[in-house]
């Protein structure tokens, strides 16, 4: 067994673990932690335009200027 230092960053440096593998920690009491591996997230598809839009008519925010007012007063 060897033991590791943590760094400044909460970090630990592990010979046996591969940069971008992900690890799940468990912890099993204050001095025991164990990684269990799981599987990379899987990232979100890109949404089509007519989601997007429907997005946005769904949403609860509204202007309450046109968009000439907002350029206005941000502008100028």
């Amino acid at each position: 067994m060897y033991a590791v230092k943590v760094d400044k960053g909460k970090r630990l440096k592990l010979t046996v673990l591969h940069p971008g593998d992900y690890y799940e920690p468990q912890v099993l009491s204050p001095d025991q932690i164990n990684l269990r591996r799981v599987a990379p997230p899987r990232r979100p598809t890109r949404m089509t335009k007519a989601q997007a839009l429907e997005a946005i008519e769904a949403s609860r925010l509204r202007f309450t200027q046109s968009w000439d007012q907002i350029k206005q007063e941000t502008r100028g």
